[in-house]
């Protein structure tokens, strides 16, 4: 699935279901459930607060070492 630049430019948004899945959409088949189970700890810790996407790709990046595929 390519970036949308202007997705990433928008705040993550941690109510939304299909946010995660789209985030999580980006990264190997392999490691997406890890990338979600991420997301949804760190939305419920509010470490996504006010985030943007790319802010969540970078963070993805510091705290699991995974890149998009």
């Amino acid at each position: 699935m390519a970036r949308d630049k202007a997705k990433d430019d928008l705040h993550f948004n941690c109510t939304e279901e299909h946010e995660a899945e789209y985030v999580a959409g980006l990264y190997p088949e392999t490691v997406k459930k890890e990338v979600k189970d991420f997301l949804k700890r760190a939305c419920q810790t509010k470490l996504l607060n006010n985030a943007t996407h790319q802010q969540v790709y970078d963070l993805i990046h510091k705290q699991l070492g995974h890149k998009q595929a």
